[in-house]
């Protein structure tokens, strides 16, 4: 019966989720495409523009009006969009402000400490045939729900991985440009580019993970240093992009 009671809840009241926003994409919540945790762009027509604007110090790139605010001011619907869990989902593996709870993978949660850390030497693992939707904790008291419920809805799980495996850091790229060689990369750049702001390739990244945003002021250029997320590592030069496949360019 409670299942049951749980199925038509979720259904009624489906809409009430938070829409999914992604990293490098435009978020349909405030118009803003997050490069990565601390730099965005706006976005018009579904597209980014304009210059690359820099968080103040402190702050990451979120789904708010604000765009940049401050980890305590992270909730379920606030979200850190290319935050460290990465490919997993902006939400998966945080613990956002007096949350008890956070999803790990599509199918299992654990705690909060009171100071906001994950608490993972013990994970839970939701129902048979459920997912964890970390919404549906402060909507219904419980962050698994059934799967064909979510399904009906279009709802999905907070967390994209089926297992959950402890973050590891992943080193720097090898190299990073001098002044002086991002100031070359953007001059060589602007020949193949008519836009009045463009990405170039870091050539002295083997892994193609790194690139450069160049725009020109005056007879020099604003030329910013910027890496790939996790969830679409590799730089395309032929669409300008972060994509999830490592590309033919890259070599």
């Amino acid at each position: 019966m409670q299942r049951i009671i749980a199925i038509v809840a979720i259904v009624a009241l489906g809409v009430s989720f938070a829409s999914a926003q992604s990293c490098q994409t435009c978020l349909s919540d405030n118009d803003v495409y997050c490069h990565n945790q601390t730099s965005y762009q706006n976005c018009m027509k579904n597209a980014p523009v304009g210059s690359v604007v820099q968080c103040p110090n402190g702050t990451v790139c979120s789904n708010s009006d604000e765009v940049c605010v401050s980890s305590s001011q992270l909730t379920s619907t606030i979200l850190d969009v290319c935050g460290t869990s990465g490919s997993n989902g902006a939400m998966c593996e945080v613990c956002s402000t007096n949350a008890k709870y956070a999803c790990v993978s599509n199918s299992s949660y654990a705690r909060c400490s009171s100071s906001g850390d994950l608490l993972t030497s013990n994970v839970y693992s939701c129902g048979t045939d459920e997912i964890c939707v970390i919404q549906a904790l402060s909507i219904y008291d419980t962050l698994c729900v059934p799967a064909c419920a979510a399904e009906f809805v279009d709802i999905s799980a907070t967390c994209s991985n089926s297992v959950y495996e402890p973050i590891t850091t992943t080193a720097a790229p090898a190299t990073t440009p001098s002044a002086e060689e991002k100031q070359q990369a953007c001059s060589v750049g602007e020949a193949s580019s008519s836009a009045s702001y463009f990405f170039v390739r870091n050539t002295d990244d083997s892994t193609c993970n790194s690139y450069l945003y160049c725009q020109k002021s005056g007879t020099d250029w604003v030329a910013l240093f910027m890496t790939c997320g996790s969830s679409k590592p590799f730089f395309d030069t032929t669409t300008s992009k972060c994509v999830e496949t490592k590309p033919a360019s890259c070599s």
